[in-house]
C-alpha cells in the first residue's frame, strides 16, 4: 500500500513539473514573437541610418558655412536645410541635403509642414553639381502634413560596388493621421531611381505601386528595401495581405 501511495505522489509531482515547464516554454515563445515587433516613433530630428566610417552628419554651423546664401540660390535651395550629410565613394565627395517648409500658426509650436525637397550633390572643381533632386508637397484637399521618415531611410553601399546607395523614405498624414496618409520609398543606385508608392486606407482604396526598375536593382538592395517595408507595416503602413509573395512575383501594383 505504501508503495502505491509513493508511486501516486511521484507521478503527481512529475506531472506538475512537466506542466510548469510547458507553461514556461509557451511564455518564452510568446515573448520571442512579441520581440519581433519594433516600435518606431517618428521625429523630425531623427537622423537617417548611416555608417559613421563613410558618412558624416553636418552640424548647423557646418551647413551654414558650406551652403551660403549665394550657393543655395545657385542650386535652387529654396527651403531651409534642416539636415545634411557628406560622404565619399568612387564618385568623390558628395552631399545629401534634406529641406522642408512650413506655415506658422498662431502658437509657437503650431506648424504645418506642407513641402519637402531633397538634393544629392557632388563636388567637382570646388563647385557643387546636382546629381538628383526631388520635391513633393501635401495634397491640400485632404492631407495635413508631410515629412521625411528618416527611421526608414539609409545611406550605404548595399551591394559593395564602391558607390553609395540611398534609400529615402517620406510620408504624409491625412485627416486620420497615418491611417490614411501615403508613403513613398525612393531607392537610388548609381544612375537608377526606383520607387515604391503606397496609399494607406482603412476603408478600401489601399494601393501599393512598385516601379519595374525596382526588380532590376541588385538583390541586396531589394532585400534592404523590403526589410524597410516590413518595419513600416508594423508601425506606419498597412499593406495588402500577401504583399511579400506578390513582390516575389514582381508585381508592380498591389491592391
Amino acid at each position: 500500500m505504501k508503495r502505491i501511495l509513493l508511486f501516486i505522489l511521484l507521478f503527481t509531482l512529475f506531472s506538475c513539473q512537466k506542466k510548469s515547464q510547458k507553461s514556461k516554454n509557451n511564455t518564452q515563445e510568446k515573448t520571442t514573437v512579441q520581440d519581433k515587433s519594433v516600435i518606431v516613433n517618428l521625429e523630425r530630428s531623427d537622423p537617417i541610418i548611416f555608417d559613421p566610417e563613410t558618412t558624416q552628419k553636418l552640424s548647423e554651423k557646418e551647413v551654414n558655412s558650406i551652403f551660403t546664401k549665394r550657393v543655395k540660390k545657385r542650386l535652387g535651395i529654396e527651403y531651409p536645410i534642416y539636415q545634411a550629410y557628406t560622404y565619399k565613394d568612387s564618385l568623390g565627395l558628395q552631399y545629401l541635403l534634406l529641406t522642408d517648409h512650413y506655415l506658422q500658426g498662431k502658437e509657437k509650436n503650431d506648424r504645418t509642414y506642407y513641402a519637402i525637397k531633397a538634393f544629392q550633390l557632388y563636388s567637382k572643381d570646388n563647385t557643387f553639381k546636382k546629381r538628383s533632386t526631388f520635391k513633393d508637397e501635401i495634397d491640400k484637399d485632404w492631407e495635413v502634413a508631410i515629412s521625411f521618415w528618416n527611421e526608414y531611410s539609409e545611406l550605404a553601399d548595399f551591394d559593395n560596388d564602391g558607390y553609395m546607395d540611398l534609400i529615402l523614405t517620406y510620408g504624409t498624414l491625412g485627416p486620420d493621421g497615418y491611417a490614411d496618409g501615403r508613403v513613398k520609398i525612393m531607392i537610388y543606385h548609381n544612375r537608377t531611381r526606383a520607387t515604391i508608392r503606397h496609399q494607406n486606407s482603412e476603408y478600401g482604396g489601399r494601393l501599393t505601386k512598385i516601379s519595374s526598375k525596382f526588380y532590376m536593382l541588385p538583390k541586396s538592395i531589394q532585400k534592404v528595401a523590403i526589410a524597410k517595408m516590413k518595419l513600416l507595416s508594423q508601425n506606419h503602413a498597412t499593406f495588402t495581405k500577401g504583399w511579400e509573395k506578390k513582390m516575389k512575383e514582381k508585381a508592380t501594383r498591389i491592391e
